[in-house]
């Protein structure tokens, strides 16, 4: 038994469990019906179908909903973080993880689409992770360098997203609703969640969805990070001010793949493979390094004692935060192995995993990394202390042949994290 090998292919089939190819079981197109989750919509009076979206995996999903629906159609605008060429339907290239003038650029075009549609149309808008930079149209008085600065600066004072994306959405005129007030015809959203508890508030910072949640002030999150000093002065004014004219309105949205999706495919591979699974959460969130030491703690205590049953698959899921303070290369997934190895002196048979769904953690091409106690026979515990408090764990793990590499996966639900007692 490989721990190593085994954490990588339970990690494997989470992530797959939750691409594209994989997640539309429960939508088809009959008779002119399409069919979703159980609710049927007529298509059979609609002049034209679109298909529009926003977010890493939204490429790949419009891939498979072309498919399903064929001929019927019309054209669409997709916008991504990278360029695929898909028929009739146009790709925008935009920017993540923080916005630029692309994004404007691409929240110009979502909204001239948008006011475009007629009333007997209908649109399918595939939403997924990534949306909240790779669209955007700022408020008055606001600039896409304004926003930059203030998820740049919340990001690294270790903002979580839902914090990020309220404050994202005040800055905003395409977010929290806005985008769908500007449809005169009726849609879905069919959502593919990289929030943890998949609250639709939150998820690409809700283009075609509101309620009260939008009002939620300011002031808890300006405390919490002592932001007053630190941003742009016209956005404290606007946050401050709380304006908003915008009308807004939503779409009804389907969750059809999200991180608890994940985390019961990773049981049934870790089963398959002879582990007892125990799901603990899809709800992690904090400070890396403190859900490291959690998620060790239980590997310690089960690899220790003899009288609990074995092998063991610990499973989580959710998205962890980094307070930076160096200038190193890495990640939140990264930081967690790192810190999680510091932890597993004179340990013997266990493994921590861990990868984001995307492929891709923080400044890094990896998606994560797999450690293991005889990592330690090659590099001292002051050695390894000394890259976490650089944020530099890239460069470690990269020597120890730890990372995980993967590339785009075309999916975002957040992260998993998988912890192996043999």
């Amino acid at each position: 038994m490989s721990l190593k090998q085994d954490t990588l292919n339970i990690l494997y089939e989470a992530v797959n469990s939750v691409k594209p190819d994989n997640i539309f079981e429960d939508i088809n197109f009959n008779g002119g019906n399409l069919n979703i989750c159980g609710d049927s919509y007529d298509l059979n009076d609609k002049s034209n179908v679109y298909i529009l979206g926003s977010g890493k995996a939204s490429v790949k999903m419009a891939e498979k909903v072309k498919e399903i629906l064929g001929t019927k159609i019309s054209g669409g605008l997709i916008v991504s973080h990278y360029h695929e060429s898909i028929e009739g339907i146009e790709v925008a290239e935009s920017s993540h993880p923080l916005p630029d003038e692309s994004s404007l650029e691409a929240g110009n075009k979502m909204l001239e689409f948008a006011k475009s549609c007629k009333e007997d149309d209908f649109i399918i808008y595939l939403l997924s992770g990534g949306t909240s930079s790779l669209l955007e149209y700022p408020a008055e008085g606001i600039s896409i360098s304004d926003i930059n600065t203030a998820t740049d600066i919340l990001m690294k004072a270790g903002a979580d997203i839902t914090e990020l994306n309220t404050i994202r959405k005040k800055l905003s005129k395409i977010k929290g609703g806005r985008l769908a007030a500007h449809l005169k015809c009726e849609g879905v959203v069919l959502v593919l969640s990289d929030v943890v508890g998949d609250d639709l508030n939150y998820i690409g910072s809700a283009p075609l969805y509101y309620d009260s949640s939008s009002e939620i002030s300011s002031d808890i999150i300006f405390d919490k990070y002592t932001l007053y000093d630190k941003l742009p002065k016209n956005v404290i004014e606007r946050l401050k001010s709380e304006k908003d004219t915008e009308s807004r309105r939503s779409l009804k949205h389907y969750i059809l793949g999200n991180n608890n999706r994940a985390l019961l495919k990773a049981a049934q591979k870790a089963e398959d493979l002879g582990y007892k699974p125990v799901i603990l959460t899809s709800l992690l969130q904090g400070e890396a390094s403190a859900a490291a030491g959690f998620i060790v703690s239980l590997l310690k205590y089960h690899s220790t004692h003899e009288f609990l049953s074995k092998p063991l698959c610990f499973i989580a899921g959710g998205e962890t935060t980094v307070t930076v303070k160096g200038d190193g290369k890495g990640g939140r997934n990264q930081e967690l192995a790192l810190a999680g190895l510091l932890e597993m002196s004179d340990l013997g048979n266990i493994s921590l995993g861990c990868i984001g769904t995307d492929g891709i953690d923080g400044n890094s091409d990896a998606a994560g990394a797999v450690v293991t106690p005889n990592l330690l026979d090659d590099v001292s515990v002051d050695e390894l202390k000394s890259y976490l408090r650089e944020n530099d764990s890239n460069t470690i793990l990269a020597k120890l042949d730890a990372l995980i590499k993967t590339g785009n996966t075309g999916t975002n639900v957040c992260d998993v994290y998988i912890g192996l007692v043999g």
